[in-house]
């Protein structure tokens, strides 16, 4: 076999006379600077760092200078929040750039897949990343394999600075130290010295009065709208209060003295992804920690009127639901007294002689501003419920006596007495009219001008008169035909379960068949039963007097064994 030879071949070089006259041109060069933390040395690294590269890039005659980004006390950990980094690598993307120098892998980035991945992602533009400690460049070769060391080394960094600070943080914890952002916290403010929470006076009467608003019977809802009607400033110091900020307060156990800590916790020191702590870590509950501004009395109560409007039972299952209405009383009694809403109060909480009562909102003010007596929410629900059965479950004429009971006091509504009084008018004016032809046709030298005159003056207002009727009568059969209708059609279509038997108060139940009551005594409440009119609860208030001397439907008594309280009830149709 003859010996085998290898010649090489070198590729020809091809000279572009077109290039050789081009100018050499500048590489554009950038850099980015990055410090951890805002204290005092290191926001002088951070300007000495700007000041070298700036002087460095802008001497070099081969360098264009492209300027400098820069990111100030932000996480290298994660580049999704580093606005300037970010930038610079979209400038980068676009072309603009050729080099980016900075500093050390770790100012760069301390999570490896991220900064390998835009590695990878400058190379293919052709964008160099010049590491000045490590005097390594992204365009060697070898560079992933230094990088990926290097960064995974930086990246356990990061993971052991986080777990000292977690330690350092959850031992503060442990000696009660509060760590809290005093500045968005309503009611307190912190000492310059110790770090200890201080009440600030004029937050903790607004936190004061939402407790008391909210044991009064109010929901979060009102109580939002409540505080900016009287222009309160939010704990960060905003005027709009939404339910979630008012529900915050009421939950916070802070405001009873004590402290719970670690609520939340960091589940990856990459990301910074923060959830609830649910069982993922220990919790820290420090008793007496601080001053309170709500005494624990007053928070419990509010915590257990919370769980109570958070959940009911309902249904065969017992499955649980969201409450709409917050109580079935919600807004549906008022007193006959004085016309103010009746609200819910506990009386003896935590005792055993507790029981909640419905008391008028004017009495709580005051007993100055109304005498009525509280009656006892039990008893009014064992009524109520007695009641709807009674009446409307067992009754099975019971339709057709609110049907006639509502045909009969059709006169009694405002629009019919309005259309009566103005046909009364149009009819006047139709016999005057009629009296002014005759006398013109009977008296031969009656003046023109007078006659035309006052015949343009009675048309006109039987034109008039004749429309305002059409408009209220279309009005009126609304009232007849729809409203009243959809009322009876709601209670119809509930009553065609014959078998249904009510044992627990429900509000949309309650509603269906029931308009209002009248709270007369301890002993005595009315049923208003909705006829043909639409009242508001200023008009309801202001006719509470004529409602009860309204002949009932239907009258009866519930009697309690666990108080040992009578109450007597009437249905009427208003």
């Amino acid at each position: 076999m003859q010996n085998k030879t290898v010649r090489i071949i070198q590729p020809k070089v091809h000279v572009n006379l077109d290039d050789l006259s081009r100018p050499i041109l500048k590489k554009r060069v950038c850099a980015y600077v990055r410090v951890s933390t805002d204290n005092l040395e290191q926001k002088t690294s951070y300007e000495a760092q700007r000041e070298e590269y700036t002087k460095r890039i802008s001497e070099n005659p081969d360098w264009e200078f492209c300027g400098i980004y820069a990111d100030e006390g932000i996480s290298g950990t994660s580049t999704k929040n580093r606005k300037q980094f970010n930038l610079m690598i979209a400038r980068a993307k676009k072309g603009e750039l050729d080099i980016i120098l900075t500093k050390s892998i770790s100012r760069f980035a301390r999570n490896t897949v991220d900064a390998l991945n835009f590695i990878r992602e400058l190379r293919k533009v052709k964008v160099e990343i010049f590491f000045e400690k490590e005097n390594l460049s992204s365009i060697d070769p070898k560079v992933e394999f230094f990088f990926t060391m290097m960064a995974s080394m930086a990246q356990e960094e990061a993971r052991n600075v986080s777990e000292n600070v977690k330690w350092n943080v959850q031992r503060r914890f442990r000696e009660g130290v509060p760590i809290i952002n005093h500045a968005r916290f309503l009611g307190y403010t912190k000492e310059k010295r110790g770090g200890n929470l201080v009440i600030e006076p004029k937050e903790a009467e607004i936190v004061k009065l939402i407790f008391n608003l909210y044991i009064g019977g109010l929901g979060p809802s009102a109580i939002a709208e409540r505080m900016m009607e009287l222009k309160y400033k939010t704990g960060a110091g905003k005027s709009l209060w939404r339910v979630s900020t008012v529900a915050s307060v009421l939950k916070n156990e802070k405001y009873m003295g004590n402290m719970l800590q670690q609520k939340t916790v960091s589940t990856d020191y990459l990301n910074h992804t923060r959830v609830k702590n649910k069982n993922h870590a220990p919790t820290y509950y420090t008793e007496n920690s601080h001053d309170a501004i709500i005494n624990k009395e007053t928070f419990d109560l509010a915590q257990h009127i919370r769980k109570e409007r958070a959940q009911v039972r309902v249904g065969e299952n017992k499955n649980l639901s969201k409450y709409t209405n917050k109580y079935p009383f919600s807004a549906m009694i008022i007193c006959s007294e004085c016309g103010r809403t009746l609200k819910r109060r506990y009386w003896n909480y935590g005792s055993k002689s507790q029981r909640v009562m419905q008391q008028c909102g004017n009495y709580i003010d005051g007993k100055a501003h109304c005498n009525a007596k509280a009656s006892y929410q039990e008893v009014l629900e064992g009524t109520t419920i007695q009641m709807l059965n009674e009446v409307f479950l067992k009754d099975l004429n019971i339709m057709d006596t609110i049907k006639n009971v509502i045909k009969s006091t059709l006169v009694m509504d405002d629009l019919q007495n309005e259309i009566d009084g103005m046909n009364l008018e149009l009819q006047e004016t139709e016999n005057m009219l009629s009296n002014l032809i005759d006398t013109r046709v009977k008296t031969p030298g009656f003046s023109e001008s007078i006659f035309t005159n006052k015949y343009n003056e009675y048309t006109s207002k039987m034109n008039y008169l004749s429309k305002e009727i059409s408009k209220l009568e279309l009005e009126l059969e609304h009232v007849k035909t729809f409203d009243t209708k959809q009322r009876l059609d709601t209670i119809n279509t509930l009553l065609k379960n014959r078998d249904l038997v009510i044992d627990t108060l429900d509000s949309d139940i309650l509603g269906s068949f029931i308009y209002k009551m009248i709270s007369v005594n301890p002993g005595e409440v009315v049923f208003c039963v909705a006829g043909t009119k639409n009242y508001s609860d200023t008009e309801f208030s202001d006719n509470r007097k004529k409602f009860l001397k309204l002949k009932p439907i239907y009258t009866g008594a519930y009697y309690n064994k666990k108080y040992d309280k009578s109450m007597d009830y009437r249905v009427v149709i208003i």
